[in-house]
């Protein structure tokens, strides 16, 4: 008796220790019968009205106590928000719940009534007949349901700014070093030389500020080392108006003037903001259901869209079609399965929108290519708009020193036709011989798709300039070339390569001086894709050319593949021809077969490739390729082959994907040259933890803290894995979508308990987020717990481990189960906060951990001492 009296205790301070951890004791629910009828808890021992009243209502189901708890919240099982939500009694002897108020739930796209006014706690399950709302405390997600008729149209896939993640405070350096010797015999001659080449790109982030830096590091034979500052810059998201602010080196977009590099500032629009399914362009699909009915949109065979529509008329906006041209095969299916179907045409060129997204950007500062000895300043701005009647008119600005010029254009869907776009641009340059030149131009853009044959046709671009126009690069550069009345032209002679010479060894660079700057006067170019029974055939061609000259660039490249039972192969062809009077015409044929040997999991593919081209002659190659380790973290290349130029030629490469980086070797000669290469990437993360290296980093990447895991590798990511101070690089990650961060559950051991092992980050553009797994080291216990008078412990007491951790909750018939403890280790039981409201018990020797074995637990008995 005196013993119950100390275990009983005051809800507050009883409802203080039993929190939603409780879920983390789940062990004794898997081994012991549970129900949630109240007849299952034994409250007998319990004194107290008030502690036989909390138990009751952990009994019923009631199993967080009233506090605050950070939650993910799911709407309709579409994950919108991550925050600390208070869970409370809304009425005496009722069960709890969590609270949101009337603005949250109006955030998250709930049409809450205006009757309803500002509620701090909104009950919605009471308040929108057919919503339920339901918590899972283990995995820490609040579900709730609301009926679709009761829910704001929002386009599929949308993502609350909410879950932005801006990741931590850290720095990086992402590295690419290639090396290799080389050397050549010619004529009883030797020429030999080292080359290096060493690509730095840096990065800090501090909050939601980035601040990056591209650097490069070269020398080559007979040169002194190169050391340059490529680009710097600092960037912030502004989420609220989708917009991105850049400050620093960055370059425009090509949506409406041609891409230019610059230093400066420039605010602009963020696409990628958007959910896929209003990005770019799709028509709106409008029709009529009789009943409640689901609608079908399929392009290309391929189902694109599914909805449920109420009765009367619909429109769709939120259609993500897979192509950029195909039509739509709508299907409305009725309550009682009737169909009705109809085709709405549909094709896009780059720069349409859909019906009321807009896109813009402003850019003030200084042309910039790292090369141009011109540099003057500018200010540029864009805007485009999707509206209705399936127009998108877009136009721009552009004024610098010397320069102005205006762009006015619209796109437009022409239904069964296609999909055109009209542009008209004007100028107005201040040459450097001092004429100053006005001028207009043209560009057209068509796409069409011919589902029936499988074509895919698209006009990428006709342009048409008169002469006195210039756009902006043509405008610096005919400054830049301008020189003691002639304007000089550096180009590079292909056709001066004696024998195959490496790039070092050659003397390529020729220039011509000309009284006229020859600006560009015509460009067409023609694509057309046609998909004939699994095969693929295409077809490019592209033409530019000057005024004030006969010369011009032109390209034709046609090629087919397909596969037939596992063997690939493709043809290629192409005939090529610039200004400066070089031509070729080569054919190239590939073969790829895969096969098996050894291990029937691993395929090795032997290749083939034979080429004939006018400039370089015959050739032909043969290879073997393949992956080798668990995760095919190995890789393997060898070839041999013969060229006129190099004669008989072979090779071998040999790859290896680490998890601090990845290295490359190889080895390539023939009679006259022979190089050795090397090459090693990575990435080297500094925060608050410590230093990481990494395998190469993308724009955006996650930090994975899980300590005591090392070894565990992390899913999709060959050869990544924890290292030894408990860290690990996923090396990519999509800005502004949900990322899925996992550990490998088959590489958890004995002795390592990691409860939650998959976790999701919605990161915005260059964040290093950081994900941070629960790890308990140690052995995993099933303790059968008694008082040192024999009664059995109260439900909700929690046990600690030596640090001071909470590692259990106990629950029905004194059972709980513990992680990451060791032999005579001591555990501490607490069920209030005074001195006898706690006790005592000790970890028997237990065997050691075999951590080549599964993971597990172990039964024990012990007795909890106040003494």
């Amino acid at each position: 008796m005196a013993r119950a009296q100390k275990m009983a205790t005051s809800p507050r301070r009883l409802a203080s220790r039993i929190r939603c951890t409780l879920y983390v004791s789940a062990m004794p629910l898997l081994v012991t019968p549970f129900s949630y009828a109240e007849e299952q808890f034994n409250t007998s021992f319990i004194h107290g009205e008030d502690n036989v009243a909390l138990v009751k209502d952990l009994a019923s189901g009631d199993d967080i106590l009233p506090g605050r708890y950070p939650f993910d919240i799911y709407i309709n099982k579409k994950r919108v928000d991550h925050r600390e939500i208070e869970f409370k009694k809304l009425q005496p002897n009722t069960p709890g719940t969590f609270c949101l108020s009337t603005d949250d739930y109006r955030e998250y796209g709930v049409l809450v009534p205006e009757t309803a006014g500002s509620n701090a706690c909104y009950d919605i399950v009471k308040s929108i007949p057919g919503s339920t709302l339901s918590w899972n405390a283990g995995l820490q997600e609040l579900d709730i349901s609301v009926p679709q008729t009761h829910m704001e149209p929002r386009p599929q896939g949308a993502i609350s700014p909410r879950m932005y993640d801006d990741g931590i405070n850290a720095a990086y350096v992402n590295y690419t070093f290639s090396g290799d010797h080389s050397r050549y015999t010619d004529g009883g001659s030797t020429r030999q030389g080292d080359y290096t080449f060493l690509s730095l790109n840096n990065g800090a982030n501090l909050g939601a500020w980035r601040f990056r830096n591209n650097s490069t590091l070269s020398r080559q034979p007979g040169q002194k080392e190169e050391w340059h500052s490529v680009s710097s810059w600092a960037e912030t998201d502004i989420a609220p108006w989708r917009s991105r602010l850049q400050i620093g080196q960055s370059n425009t977009s090509n949506d409406v003037f041609d891409s230019i590099q610059f230093r400066g500032v420039q605010i602009a629009s963020i696409p990628e903001m958007l959910p896929d399914s209003l990005r770019g362009y799709a028509p709106v699909v409008r029709g009529v259901a009789n009943t409640n009915a689901r609608v079908e949109v399929r392009q290309n065979g391929y189902t694109v869209y599914s909805t449920m529509v109420p009765p009367g008329p619909f429109a769709l906006t939120d259609i993500y079609p897979s192509t950029l041209s195909g039509d739509l095969a709508v299907t409305v299916i009725e309550a009682d399965g009737a169909r009705h179907s109809f085709s709405v045409p549909y094709s896009s060129v780059p720069n349409m929108l859909r019906e009321g997204i807009r896109e813009y950007q402003f850019t003030a500062g200084k042309y910039h290519d790292g090369s141009s000895r011109y540099q003057p300043k500018f200010v540029q701005g864009t805007f485009s708009h999707g509206m209705g009647y399936d127009l998108t008119p877009y136009g721009g600005l552009l004024f610098a020193e010397h320069y102005r010029s205006g762009v006015l254009g619209v796109g437009t869907n022409l239904g069964v036709l296609g999909a055109a776009s009209v542009d008209a641009a004007w100028s107005d340059t201040d040459l450097a011989s001092g004429d100053s030149k006005r001028g207009a131009s043209f560009r057209f853009l068509y796409s069409k798709a011919l589902n029936t044959l499988g074509t895919e046709f698209q006009l990428a671009g006709y342009r048409y300039s008169t002469s006195g126009y210039y756009d902006f690069s043509d405008a610096i550069a005919e400054r830049a070339s301008w020189a003691n009345g002639f304007y000089r032209t550096q180009y590079y002679d292909q056709d001066n390569n004696p024998n195959g010479l490496p790039d070092w060894a050659t003397q390529q660079r020729k220039y011509y001086d000309t009284q006229r700057y020859n600006n560009k006067r015509q460009r067409i170019q023609v694509s057309v894709n046609q998909h004939i029974a699994g095969a693929s055939l295409y077809a490019i061609l592209s033409r530019q050319n000057y005024w004030g000259t006969s010369a011009y660039d032109r390209t034709v490249q046609t090629g087919f593949s397909t596969t037939w039972n596992r063997v690939s192969y493709s043809v290629f062809y192409q005939n090529s021809r610039s200004n400066y009077g070089y031509s070729d015409n080569s054919v190239n044929l590939n073969l790829s077969i895969p096969f098996s040997v050894f291990d029937h999991n691993r395929d090795m593919t032997a290749s083939f490739n034979a080429t004939h081209s006018k400039q370089s002659g015959d050739g032909y190659s043969t290879g073997l390729s393949g992956t080798l380790l668990d995760d095919n973290r190995m890789n393997y290349f060898v070839q041999t082959g013969h060229t006129r130029h190099g004669g008989d030629t072979s090779l071998a490469n040999l790859g290896y994907q680490g998890s601090a980086g990845n290295i490359d070797v190889g080895h390539s000669y023939n009679s006259r040259y022979q190089q050795t290469s090397l090459n090693v990437a990575g990435g080297v993360v500094m925060h608050s933890g410590g230093v990481t290296l990494s395998q190469p980093l993308q724009n955006t990447f996650v930090l994975v803290e899980a300590k005591g895991a090392q070894g565990v590798r992390l899913e999709n990511q060959p050869g990544a894995a924890i290292d030894r101070f408990g860290y690990a690089v996923q090396t990519s990650a999509m800005p502004y979508r949900h990322n899925r961060v996992a550990l490998r559950t088959s590489d958890i051991g004995n002795g390592l308990d990691i409860p939650l092992a998959a976790k999701d980050i919605v990161p915005t553009q260059r964040a290093i987020g950081k994900v941070v797994f629960d790890t308990h080291l140690g052995q995993s216990l099933l303790i059968h717990s008694t008082l040192d008078d024999g009664e059995t412990p109260v439900i909700g007491a929690t046990i600690f481990n030596a640090q001071g951790s909470s590692i259990g909750i106990v629950g029905t018939q004194g059972k709980a189960y513990v992680s990451g403890v060791e032999s005579g280790e001591k555990l501490r039981m607490k069920w209030g906060d005074n001195p006898d409201q706690s006790c005592m018990m000790t970890v028997p020797q237990l065997p050691p951990i075999d951590t080549d074995k599964p993971g597990g637990y172990q039964e024990v008995t012990l007795t909890c001492s106040t003494k």
